[in-house]
C-alpha cells in the first residue's frame, strides 16, 4: 500500500472514530464532501492547511496522520491496528494497561497454537 493511502486510511480511521459523517467533518474543517471522500479514498492528498484543520477538528496531533508501522501492511490489516491504536488512546493507564496485557496473552496463546504448543496454567 502506498503512503497516499495509509494517509486515506488514517483520516478515515480517526473520523469513524470520533462518530462523524463525511458531511460533518467537511462543514467543520470547511471542505465540501467530494474533498473529504477524495481524501479519505486516496484519490487526493490534503494540503497542509487542510490536514491542520483536521487535526484540530478530530483532535489529534498533526503526525497522528502518519503515524502507520508498515508501509508494506495490507489494508485490512493497517485498519485494525489502527483501530486498535485509536481504541488505546482513550483508555486511562490503569484499562490501558490491562488491555496490554489482554492483547499480550492473545498474541502468546496464538505463538503457542502455530507452533504446536499448549499453555499451561
Amino acid at each position: 500500500m502506498e503512503l497516499k493511502d495509509h494517509v486515506a486510511l488514517r483520516i478515515k480511521s480517526i473520523r469513524q472514530r470520533r462518530g462523524l459523517t463525511q458531511e460533518q467533518l467537511a462543514e467543520r474543517v470547511e471542505r465540501s464532501v467530494d474533498t473529504i471522500s477524495n481524501l479519505e479514498r486516496g484519490i487526493s492528498l490534503p494540503s497542509f492547511e487542510t490536514l491542520e484543520r483536521l487535526a484540530k477538528v478530530l483532535q489529534v496531533p498533526f503526525r497522528e496522520f502518519f503515524q502507520f508501522d508498515d508501509l508494506n501492511e495490507g489494508r485490512r490489516r493497517s485498519a485494525l491496528l489502527m483501530a486498535l491504536t485509536d481504541a488505546a488512546r482513550t483508555l486511562g493507564d490503569d484499562d490501558l494497561e490491562v488491555a496490554v496485557k489482554q492483547v499480550e496473552a492473545l498474541a502468546a496463546a496464538r505463538g503457542m497454537a502455530q507452533t504446536g504448543g499448549s499453555k499451561s496454567k
